[in-house]
């Protein structure tokens, strides 16, 4: 098992489960997270920044779209998934965080996926009300951050 199919190890067996996929060149789990939910029968909703994916022969369950950190809204509706596994970089805009805040389901769960500073990462996702944010590891130079949305404490 590797270090990306240990971390699917959280994710419940039971229907009706909205994952989302948000990622780019750094650090592929693609192809292992879209077995794993194929093989779960798990809703996948792959945001493709590359538009590499668009193309892929896939069931009904897996869905991929084009995708831009700068649109408006990450989703149609405005909460719909229990995990979020994406990449992220400091550099990029604050807001991201927040976005990703809105679309998660209370009690949901995010994976970050980042070369920044975990510390300044940490800071930041506290401040949006991330809450039980845990380094998992560091593979690779990239560091995998793990935060939960605890009931819509508050708005961001």
């Amino acid at each position: 098992m590797t270090y990306i199919e240990e971390l699917f190890t959280v994710i419940p067996s039971y229907p009706g489960q909205n994952i989302c996929l948000i990622f780019d060149k750094q650090v592929d789990i693609s192809l292992s997270l879209i077995k794993f939910c194929i093989e779960n029968e798990i809703n996948l909703y792959i945001k493709d920044i590359e538009g590499n994916l668009l193309s892929l022969n896939r069931p009904p369950f897996v869905k991929v779209e084009k995708f831009s950190f700068k649109d408006k809204r990450y989703n149609l509706h405005s909460v719909l998934y229990d995990f979020i596994f994406f990449s992220y970089s400091l550099e990029d805009d604050p807001d991201i965080l927040k976005k990703i805040y809105r679309v998660t389901k209370n009690a949901g769960n995010i994976f970050i996926f980042t070369k920044s500073d975990p510390d300044e990462l940490i800071k930041l996702l506290e401040k949006i009300n991330f809450v039980a944010i845990n380094e998992i590891d560091t593979f690779r130079k990239t560091h995998i951050i793990s935060a939960k949305k605890m009931h819509g404490w508050m708005k961001v």
